[in-house]
């Protein structure tokens, strides 16, 4: 059982005191400050009680409320934070607003800076929606939450990512504020009812060669200055595309010691904190684009930093900025209507990987350090090797070859156009059984290799027939199946 009083603490400078009420649960207590104060005059000779007429009666009456308020439910077993939460703010007078920035300000403190900001613009979203910047939980209702979800469904991904966030932040405060076992229920939960949308596919943001070609081949205006934008976004676009399509942030804030014998070594920075690999790959600095990596390395032997970004930005998302600047500049040289960003490399190398290059999905999850095969990585001392060569197979498809992804002819085309200088095999088949093979060199279509091969047939094949032809490139490995009607 909670015990309150009204005491007063220690004297102003003024002579006055600050009258307190204060809660005592469980021999523990705390002070609620009210605003009323009184002199000497108004308090026992021992300072012990507030005798003043007015004050004694008006704080008589918030304590008799406090008790009305506990009277309703059990709190034997209630802290005095708990009882003084309860009285204090109550089911409807607990603010969500305030809660929320507490939250985010924590995720900042873990390191989480990135994720903190979409769930400040979700908290942006909700209090605008709501009309005001401060948002009790009462108001969190399954009427008021599913109205501000159906007012971002022309959002492409905030209908689905800003729900999401304020569902974390509101299951935080359940956490923090209710005690299932002991009966408390500050927060109700609405969210079981509320059906949040799925974001929309997004276009596909990948350059196609010729455009990624088109755009490294550009040459930068000449600036006095030391490392100008269209410079920098190009130079930091070509690092990105061929380490692996790495973020800017993670080359803004690597360090000295993470590269050495060639090889980068990082924790990727949006999903370290939530992988327990910590998101650690390594990645060699290919050759091809060593000048220009080495270009950026920080020459200030007291800095920890690798590169010399931090010398003139502060913080990554200016970094970021004056790269995609740069890229933007140099987009507008290869065409007007050509757009793209830092990420747009991350994605085009992804889809070079896998379309041009013959990596398959998993290849090119793990070469751009996603979160897949989890308990192999547990167990697994991981080889990086296979990544630094499917990144030197997109490096020669893209600067030693004219190849395009979106304009490649038919396979079946390229290898009818066989060269003369390729070794073919020819082979007939009746019925299943082989019935002549032929293999040789000088053919420069696969119509001439089906001819011979019928030619050099038995006689006494009998007509009309079907014969079944397999023809392989021995050189390039590749095998074309064909039929045709022996008259």
């Amino acid at each position: 059982m909670a015990f309150f009083k009204a005491k007063v603490l220690r004297q102003r400078k003024d002579g006055m005191y600050v009258v307190y009420i204060r809660v005592t649960q469980n021999r523990k207590s705390q002070y609620i400050r009210t605003s009323w104060i009184v002199d000497d005059m108004g308090l026992s000779k021992d300072k012990q009680d507030v005798i003043d007429p007015f004050v004694a009666e008006q704080t008589s009456k918030v304590i008799a409320r406090y008790y009305n308020i506990l009277n309703r439910i059990d709190t034997q077993n209630w802290t005095v934070k708990e009882i003084l939460d309860y009285i204090q703010k109550g089911k409807d007078g607990i603010s969500f607003s305030m809660y929320a920035r507490k939250h985010i300000e924590k995720m900042k403190a873990r390191g989480q800076e990135r994720t903190s900001r979409d769930y400040k613009w979700a908290l942006y979203s909700l209090e605008k929606f709501a009309g005001g910047d401060e948002i009790m939980f009462s108001q969190l209702t399954y009427s008021f939450l599913s109205r501000w979800i159906d007012s971002l469904s022309q959002t492409a991904r905030s209908k689905n990512k800003y729900p999401i966030n304020i569902r974390q932040i509101h299951k935080a405060a359940m956490l923090e504020y209710n005690d299932e076992e002991r009966g408390i229920q500050l927060i109700t939960n609405p969210w079981p009812k509320i059906s949040i949308p799925k974001e929309d596919t997004p276009n596909k943001r990948a350059i196609s060669p010729n455009m990624l070609r088109k755009f490294f081949a550009v040459v930068p205006d000449f600036s006095r200055f030391t490392h100008p934008l269209q410079e920098l976004g190009q130079d930091v676009a070509l690092i990105s595309f061929c380490m692996c399509g790495i973020n800017s942030v993670d080359l803004f804030f690597a360090k000295k010691n993470q590269y050495h014998d060639g090889i980068f070594h990082y924790n990727r920075r949006k999903t370290c904190k939530s992988r327990s690999d910590n998101a650690y790959f390594e990645i060699r600095v290919p050759q091809f684009i060593k000048l220009t990596f080495e270009k950026y390395l920080s020459k200030d032997m007291e800095s920890p930093w690798l590169f010399d970004f931090q010398d003139r930005l502060s913080t990554s998302d200016s970094f970021n900025a004056n790269v995609n600047a740069g890229i933007s500049q140099i987009c507008k040289k290869v065409s007007p209507d050509f757009h793209a960003s830092l990420y747009s490399f991350r994605h085009s190398w992804a889809t070079v990987a896998q379309n041009g290059c013959g990596a398959s999905l998993g290849d090119v999850d793990f070469a751009l350090d996603h979160s897949t095969y989890k308990m192999a990585r547990v167990y697994t001392k991981i080889d990086y090797s296979p990544a630094w060569e499917l990144n030197e197979k997109v490096i020669d498809y893209i600067f030693f070859s004219n190849e395009d992804i979106d304009n490649r002819e038919d396979s079946g085309k390229s290898f009818e156009r066989m060269s003369k200088y390729n070794l073919i095999r020819g082979e007939a088949f009746i019925s299943g059984e082989c019935v002549s093979v032929i293999e040789d060199s000088g053919f420069t279509n696969v119509e001439q290799v089906i001819t011979i091969l019928l030619s050099s047939l038995p006689d006494n094949i009998e007509c009309p027939t079907k014969v079944q032809i397999r023809i392989t490139n021995l050189d390039k490995k590749q095998v074309r199946l064909y039929q045709r009607l022996l008259e």
